[in-house]
């Protein structure tokens, strides 16, 4: 798994969790929001790609979707976990966006690729994480 260093220490010490409870940040939560459930049909199954603590995920379990997330910092995913409810139909794993063989894109109805595209510096990797293969 390619990881970089720097990003494990970045969000080893920032607070993730927080981030979208500032004024800015339920602007882009409230509105990533609008446009994601402007997609999903009941009993869709979501698939959150660099899930971070969860605040997408949770929230659309809560909603009644099935969601599986995929976060690269164990930092995070501790989070993640003290943060679900019981009722939540919802997993995670560590994972990374560069490597998703472990997923099927059959078995999904939308997939949010949102926290690792600000990570990902080159084009290549971009776009391997977007269509889940090498650029040619």
């Amino acid at each position: 798994m390619k990881i970089n260093p720097y990003l494990i220490d970045f969000y080893n010490h920032y607070d993730e969790d927080n981030r979208l409870a500032s004024m800015h940040g339920m602007v882009e939560f409230f509105t990533t929001m609008r446009y994601v459930e402007k997609h999903l049909k009941p009993g869709d199954r979501i698939l959150e790609i660099g899930a971070g603590t969860g605040r997408y995920s949770h929230a659309l379990a809560r909603l009644g979707y099935a969601v599986d997330a995929v976060e690269l910092v164990e930092h995070n995913i501790e989070i993640f976990r003290k943060n679900t409810l019981a009722n939540e139909n919802i997993s995670i794993v560590r994972g990374n966006a560069l490597d998703l063989s472990d997923f099927s894109s059959v078995q999904y109805d939308i997939t949010l690729l949102l926290g690792p595209l600000y990570h990902l510096y080159n084009k290549e990797d971009k776009q391997q994480a977007i269509l889940g293969k090498q650029s040619a």
